[in-house]
């Protein structure tokens, strides 16, 4: 049976220069999604030899977030197989990606080197997200 589901984020982010000058922003939102069937959580170890899917099929699409957690390697998230597809995202270790993805195809990532492990949240929107 579908879901109804609120994302909230918030984020800080402050920049010192070796002058001393200090630059500062802050921002919050929050997404309602309505009648969601399908929920993918958790963390990933992403190999580099092959995709590593995050999320499957969806209906209509998907909002998802991934990030990072390796310290030394980026990791490529495609919306498709990473043969055919244009790149969503490049995470660099620390960094991460929240967008939506209109598409059913499969969202998968991709480590450059060596294994990286992400942590990731998707679910599937319904055709008036």
């Amino acid at each position: 049976m579908p879901q109804n589901y609120t994302f909230s984020a918030s984020t800080n982010v402050t920049a010192t220069s070796t002058t001393g000058y200090t630059q500062s922003a802050s921002g919050n939102f929050s997404l309602n999604i309505t009648g969601v069937d399908q929920v993918a959580t958790g963390r990933l170890d992403c190999a580099h030899d092959g995709d590593n899917a995050i999320m499957a099929a969806a209906g209509y699409g998907r909002a998802i977030y991934v990030r990072n957690l390796d310290d030394t390697n980026f990791v490529t998230i495609y919306n498709g197989a990473s043969t055919n597809a244009d790149p969503i995202a490049v995470l660099e270790p620390g960094e991460f990606c929240f967008t939506v993805i209109r598409s059913t195809t499969t969202t998968v990532a991709v480590a450059n080197t060596a294994t990286v492990t992400v942590e990731y949240f998707a679910l599937e929107i319904d055709s008036n997200a």
